[in-house]
């Protein structure tokens, strides 16, 4: 009961902090999957106004379609997409997002998805061999404690 109900405060006072004008977000649900934009306006609690350069166009997405980061930009509310992309080069956004975890994951798991029958079945004797050499060192490792 209270370990939850913590957890739930703790997540929504973390997310209200991160909501702000400028925070830069990463698209992982909907149509533009994979792409970077800005929070430019707050629509409601569930809805933002997001705003990028990688041509996702100005758009409401619902909260739970982006994951925000730690990247903020300084721009004025409702500003002009131009406003919005000379503020992100002139920040470096895009070098910056493209170092996060969260960008990383998302790429390996699109390579993860792009693989073959063959390709799965290399990685999947590659590591089996892996795990064989590891258990291995371990029963040795145990044998001589």
């Amino acid at each position: 009961g209270d370990l939850v109900q913590s957890k739930k405060q703790w997540y929504q006072r973390r997310v209200r902090g991160y909501i702000e004008i400028g925070r830069v977000c990463f698209i992982r649900l909907g149509d533009d999957i994979g792409k970077s934009g800005v929070i430019v306006d707050l629509v409601d609690q569930k809805h933002l106004l997001v705003d990028g350069p990688d041509g996702i166009g100005r758009k409401v997405l619902r909260l739970n379609q982006v994951a925000l980061t730690d990247i903020k930009i300084n721009i004025p509310r409702g500003c002009k997409t131009k406003t919005v992309r000379t503020a992100m080069a002139k920040e470096g956004v895009e070098a910056k997002l493209a170092a996060t975890s969260l960008v990383k994951k998302f790429a390996a798991k699109n390579a993860k998805a792009q693989l073959g029958d063959f390709a799965r079945f290399k990685n999947r004797v590659a590591k089996t061999a892996s795990n064989r050499k590891i258990r291995s060192t371990v029963r040795k490792l145990k044998k001589s404690s």
